[in-house]
C-alpha cells in the first residue's frame, strides 16, 4: 500500500500535465486561425476578379489594392483581364465559375454582357459582387461596390456651373459609348445643367477614356471653335489633362477644362492651372472594399455588407483643396 500511493500521485501529475498541454495546443491553434468560416473550420478562401481591363491605369490601381487587401486578410486571388471585350469578360466569369472560386467580383465595361455568365455563377452557388461599374438588373448580386456614376456626373455638372458662373457653350468628350460610366455620367451632368439654361452643350465627341483620343478630339474642337465660340471642355475621365495641356501650349487660355477621376497627372494639371477641377473617385478605396466585403460575406459577417449598393464618396477637387488631397494613382 505504501508503495502504491506515490505511484498514484505520479500518475495524477502526468495526467494533469498532459491535459494542460492539449488545452494549450488547442488554444494556440484557435488564436492563430485565419480565414475561418462561421462554423470554425479552417479554410483559405479564393476570390476571383473578372476585371474589365487591367491595362487601364485606374483599374490597374484598383486591382493592386484589391490583391494587397485580400492577401492581408489571408485570402487567395485570381484576376482575369477582359481587355474591354464583352465576350471575353463574360468568358472570364465562366472561367472563375469552372475554377470553383468561393466568390466572384465583376468589373464590367458593359452593364449587360456579363449577366448570363453571372447567372451561371448563381446556379453554381457562387456569390457575385459588382465592383466599380454597376450592372443592369437580371442577375443575382450580393451588392455593388463603387461610385454612383449618376452622382459622379452631377459632380462634374457642379464644377461646370462653378467654372462658368455667367454661362457659356461647352463640349463634353464621352467615354466608351454604351458603358455605364459614359451613359450615367452624362445623365448626371444634364441633371445639373437643366437648372442652368445659360449653359449649352454644343458638342459630344468620343475619346473612349483614352489620352491619345482626347488629344485628337481636343485639337478638332479647338479648330472648329475659335476664340469666343467655346467656353469649356469636359471629359468623363482623367484623360482631359492631355487636351488641356495642349490648349495652353497654343494659347487657348480662355477655355476651362474639367476632368473626371483624380490621377497624379490630373493633380499636377490642377495645380498648374491647366485643369479647373475634377471628381475624385478612389480606385484604391474600391479595391480594398471589394476584398473586405468578400471577406465579410465568406466569414459569416454578412451584416457588415451594405446592400444593394455601397456608394463611395466623390469629393470635388479644385485649386482650393488640391494641396490637401494628394492623388493616389498614376495614369
Amino acid at each position: 500500500m505504501s508503495a502504491s500511493i506515490p505511484a498514484r500521485r505520479t500518475f495524477r501529475r502526468c495526467l494533469a500535465a498532459a491535459t494542460a498541454a492539449v488545452s494549450l495546443t488547442v488554444l494556440t491553434a484557435a488564436c492563430g486561425e485565419t480565414g475561418s468560416t462561421a462554423g470554425g473550420k479552417d479554410k483559405t478562401f479564393t476570390i476571383g476578379l473578372a476585371n474589365a481591363d487591367t491595362t487601364i491605369p485606374f483599374l490597374a490601381s484598383m486591382n493592386s489594392a484589391f490583391e494587397a487587401e485580400a492577401k492581408r486578410l489571408g485570402m487567395k486571388t485570381v484576376t482575369l483581364n477582359g481587355g474591354l471585350d464583352n465576350a471575353k469578360q463574360a468568358a472570364n466569369v465562366q472561367t472563375l465559375v469552372a475554377r470553383k472560386v468561393d466568390l466572384i467580383l465583376v468589373c464590367s465595361s458593359s452593364p449587360t454582357a456579363v449577366i448570363p455568365a453571372i447567372k451561371q455563377a448563381n446556379r453554381a452557388g457562387i456569390p457575385v459582387m459588382a465592383l466599380n461599374a454597376q450592372l443592369n438588373p437580371g442577375a443575382d448580386l450580393v451588392t455593388y461596390i463603387g461610385a454612383s456614376d449618376r452622382q459622379f456626373g452631377r459632380g462634374e455638372g457642379k464644377l461646370i456651373v462653378q467654372a462658368l458662373p455667367k454661362g457659356g457653350k461647352i463640349a463634353i468628350t464621352l467615354g466608351t459609348l454604351g458603358s455605364t460610366p459614359q451613359v450615367e455620367r452624362l445623365k448626371g451632368i444634364k441633371d445639373v445643367l437643366k437648372n442652368h439654361p445659360n449653359i449649352k452643350i454644343v458638342a459630344t465627341p468620343v475619346d473612349n477614356f483614352k489620352n491619345s483620343e482626347n488629344l485628337s478630339v481636343t485639337q478638332d474642337l479647338l479648330s472648329k471653335y475659335p476664340k469666343g465660340k467655346l467656353d469649356a471642355i469636359v471629359a468623363q475621365g482623367p484623360q482631359m489633362y492631355v487636351g488641356a495641356q495642349y490648349a495652353r501650349k497654343i494659347g487657348r487660355n480662355e477655355i476651362r477644362f474639367i476632368a473626371g477621376d483624380y490621377s497624379k497627372q490630373v493633380e499636377a494639371a490642377i495645380k498648374s492651372g491647366d485643369l479647373y477641377g475634377t471628381v475624385n473617385q478612389s480606385p484604391v478605396l474600391e479595391g480594398k472594399l471589394g476584398a473586405q466585403y468578400a471577406n465579410y460575406w465568406l466569414t459569416g459577417q454578412k451584416d457588415k455588407v451594405k446592400r444593394p449598393n455601397y456608394y463611395i464618396p466623390l469629393p470635388l477637387i479644385t485649386k482650393d483643396n488640391v494641396d490637401t488631397n494628394p492623388a493616389e494613382w498614376s495614369g
